[in-house]
């Protein structure tokens, strides 16, 4: 499959492969499972909230903003702020997550196109 170019082609090819329309919050819920290594499974409210809060961390690690910092006692990984972290507007933060979602998934379609 052809990595995404931009949101549009992102939304649809996650689309075509779990069925599902996605937003934001899908794609960052999507990026939050597979950084777990879990499967599409049924999951409670509270864990999807901290699936999509795992795939927000991941996305602000590649700009630099957060670093990992560990795991704690259930195997969810712990991130801290960087103390020179530029503060996006809110107005920015969407695209900014966009952006990074389409950078993180044209990763995975390359490695995944490798093996």
């Amino acid at each position: 499959m052809k990595a995404p170019e931009n949101w549009n082609d992102l939304c649809k090819t996650l689309n075509e492969l779990f069925g599902i329309d996605v937003d934001l919050n899908g794609v960052l819920f999507l990026v939050g499972i597979r950084e777990r290594g879990l499967s599409f499974q049924h999951f409670s409210k509270e864990e999807k909230i901290n699936l999509i809060n795992l795939g927000s961390c991941t996305l602000y690690q590649q700009m630099g903003l957060v670093t990992r910092s560990g795991t704690d006692p259930d195997g969810w990984p712990l991130f801290h702020q960087n103390a020179l972290s530029p503060v996006i507007p809110e107005e920015r933060k969407l695209k900014t997550l966009q952006d990074c979602a389409i950078r993180y998934f044209q990763n995975i379609f390359k490695e995944e196109s490798l093996t």
